[in-house]
């Protein structure tokens, strides 16, 4: 076995045992909430102490907890989410929905942020000192460390409540009924929808990926590589295409992981724009303690994100000959 290989198998080994150590987690901390998914439809009378035994021992909630925890462990890492408590419905079907929502507003938004925050931050660091290069920095920074909430609401007030220019909430008209991935996700009233939380979720990722870029070709731009170039007589332009892709490894692997963590959703996003995503139904499981959509919901945003830092983890010690798949440094 090559040294890469051994490198892949230590990785997915520890893959394997943060991805036990998640869905343990997410077990435990929802058996420790206070009250029961039942008590709400109980104080309202709309189930008695009799029927909620009978739901309690079809879910298996009246089972030891180690016996839980096991028939959980054999359900959640076969994907067999089951159903929801209060929706009567399979798991998947009723999140299925809400993971693409979030995806169709968040995937965009990543790659057009990662574009031309990318270009920006390489132009800036290639003209150091600038006023564009102050300006960048200073702005993609407060946007960044700004939670998103705030800048969300500020985005509201402005656009929707002053200016009226685009609705607030939601991501169709109240009366809108549309059949079809057509109608559904390529209308006017959609697009009139999305531009708000889709121009906030831009601004939020674009500090990121400036700065990295920024000192990526800062970094490079006094190397023995560029002197020859420059000898060589090409343009400055030419010399900043060549710096910026000879830095791009640390854009690329801070994008494979901020992929991974967009299953998570920007859960507060969602929350101000009431967009229908997967952080928002997260919320709302929680807040009805609908331990299977939790469970679901927080099961596919860990595993995406443990995949996304593997995938990280394996670009960076294929690309890079600098790593040491050993586990000791630098080579």
């Amino acid at each position: 076995m090559s040294e890469f290989q051994r490198f892949l198998a230590k990785r997915f080994a520890i893959a394997a045992v943060l991805t036990l150590v998640a869905v343990s987690v997410i077990f435990v901390v929802l058996r420790l909430l206070p009250g029961s998914p039942f008590e709400a439809l109980i104080t309202a009378g709309n189930l008695t102490e009799q029927q909620v035994n009978e739901i309690m021992a079809m879910y298996g909630l009246n089972q030891p907890l180690w016996q839980q925890y096991l028939t959980y462990l054999k359900n959640i890492l076969t994907f067999q989410f089951g159903y929801s408590i209060l929706q009567s419905e399979p798991v998947w079907q009723v999140i299925r929905p809400k993971l693409f929502n979030t995806l169709i507003l968040l995937v965009p938004a990543l790659v057009t942020t990662a574009v031309l925050s990318t270009l920006l931050g390489m132009f800036v660091g290639w003209n150091r000192g600038s006023t564009l290069e102050k300006f960048s920095i200073i702005t993609t920074t407060y946007l960044r460390s700004t939670p998103v909430f705030i800048t969300a609401i500020i985005f509201v007030i402005v656009f929707s409540y002053t200016l009226n220019v685009v609705p607030a909430f939601g991501m169709r008209d109240i009366t809108a009924a549309p059949s079809g991935f057509t109608e559904t996700y390529l209308s006017m009233d959609f697009l009139h929808h999305y531009i708000l939380p889709f121009s906030v979720a831009v601004l939020y990722y674009s500090g990121d990926f400036l700065l990295l870029a920024r000192n990526g070709v800062i970094e490079k731009k006094g190397s023995e590589f560029l002197k020859l170039h420059k000898a060589k007589g090409l343009t400055e332009l030419e010399q900043l295409a060549r710096a910026g892709r000879n830095s791009m490894l640390p854009v690329l692997t801070y994008f494979a992981l901020r992929l991974g963590m967009i299953f998570q959703g920007l859960i507060l996003l969602e929350v101000v724009f009431a967009w229908p995503g997967i952080g928002r139904a997260l919320v709302m499981a929680i807040q009805q303690q609908d331990y299977p959509v939790v469970q679901a919901a927080v099961f596919i945003m860990a595993l995406a994100v443990i995949i996304a830092n593997l995938v990280a983890d394996v670009l960076y010690a294929y690309f890079d000959p600098t790593v040491s798949t050993s586990g000791g440094g630098t080579a």
